[in-house]
């Protein structure tokens, strides 16, 4: 073999060997790699600031690729807290982000891969904490703007005091609130609670009503007692003549075909005395 050929076989193998120690990675749409650089002996290891992007990439084995989806991840939370006035409410809360496309060897090469655990989530906790407490109960349950400004609030102070104070490259889309409840338990206390209260407030109301009725009732009869002695009639003849008064009403009111049999008591004004065998 000659040195021509020789030459040749050599950068052959050089490029078979080269080949078999690399491997080829797939970077999916919305997705950008990171290459993080670790040689054996030489060099300078570190992330490169370029990312890459949706394709297929060939990496030799000293080089790392860290997926980073660039697109609007949601992180989610739950919570077990008390309100402003020490009662219990279960709730979940939500950060929704996305990485800035073309920054994310900048959030790597800082944060890491785990961003979110090691720099964000204890510190968004404690914000949806601190607003949430600010609340009584009954606010959060049934008032449909407390969510909305507890949002808002929330908002701010992750872009404020995590995003751009600690400058991470990643962008807010939004947060939200869930529906905040107290635990099953004190939701059945509060219903029974209500239903007491409902029903002590029907009593009294069934109270008042019975009073004035018997009021009322008081009232009349001592009306009925006065129209009775100024006609100086007896009970007797003033239930006779209470009766015709009644009948009288009937007959204004009735149809024009009506039939009314009066009877009175034998004592009754209108009743003359029954004749007595000889």
């Amino acid at each position: 073999m000659n040195r021509r050929h020789r030459k040749i076989v050599e950068r052959v193998l050089v490029v078979g060997l080269f080949l078999m120690g690399t491997a080829c990675v797939a970077i999916e749409a919305g997705h950008e790699g990171v290459l993080v650089e670790q040689p054996f002996v030489f060099g300078h290891g570190g992330v490169d600031p370029v990312p890459t992007t949706t394709g297929r990439l060939w990496v030799v084995p000293t080089t790392k690729v860290i997926d980073v989806d660039v697109r609007p991840v949601q992180y989610a939370e739950h919570f077990d807290i008390i309100s402003a006035e020490n009662a219990p409410v279960s709730f979940d809360a939500f950060l929704i982000t996305n990485v800035v496309e073309g920054r994310s060897p900048e959030l790597i090469a800082k944060y890491g891969p785990n961003w979110y655990q090691n720099n964000v989530k204890e510190a968004f906790r404690t914000f949806v904490r601190e607003e949430v407490q600010k609340y009584p109960l009954f606010q959060l349950t049934t008032d449909p703007t407390t969510r909305a400004k507890l949002q808002d609030a929330i908002a701010r102070e992750v872009q404020t005091k995590l995003i751009e104070k600690q400058n991470i490259p990643v962008r807010l889309n939004r947060i939200v609130v869930g529906s905040i409840m107290p635990p099953q338990g004190v939701v059945q206390q509060t219903t029974e609670t209500i239903v007491q209260e409902q029903r002590k407030i029907t009593m009294a109301e069934f109270q008042k009503a019975e009073e004035a009725r018997e009021k009322a009732e008081k009232q009349r009869g001592i009306a009925d007692r006065a129209y009775r002695e100024s006609l100086g009639l007896s009970a007797t003849e003033f239930v006779d003549l209470r009766r015709i008064e009644v009948q009288k009403e009937i007959v204004q009111h009735a149809p024009s075909a009506l039939t009314v049999i009066m009877g009175l008591e034998r004592t009754a004004i209108n009743m003359p005395p029954s004749a007595t065998a000889p």
